[in-house]
């Protein structure tokens, strides 16, 4: 198993992956989970730099593995149910 963002789209690697999920999260769903999980003791400096470079990088990254992973990817799962939900849909895959 790997974790990694890119499915298929990496030539290099591609051919070693049976099997790609996209896990499709709402963007303003993504932005909050990485906040608490990132930066609960964060400075607010901190938080606004990074929403700053979220803006100018990340936000697009999102947006353009909607357009060019997603189609690629075997299954996809709704990333807006609770983790715990995700977990065990994605667990169902594996041992499917």
């Amino acid at each position: 198993m790997l974790d990694y963002p890119f499915a298929y789209a990496n030539h290099q690697i591609s051919k070693f992956i049976d099997f790609a999920v996209f896990i499709d999260t709402p963007l303003d769903v993504a932005l909050a989970r990485r906040l608490v999980r990132d930066f609960g003791n964060s400075t607010i400096t901190e938080v606004m730099s990074d929403m700053s470079n979220y803006l100018l990088h990340g936000r697009l990254a999102y947006l353009e593995a909607l357009n060019t992973i997603r189609p690629q990817s075997d299954f996809v799962v709704d990333g807006a149910l609770p983790v715990s939900e995700i977990t065990r849909i994605l667990m169902e895959c594996v041992d499917a």
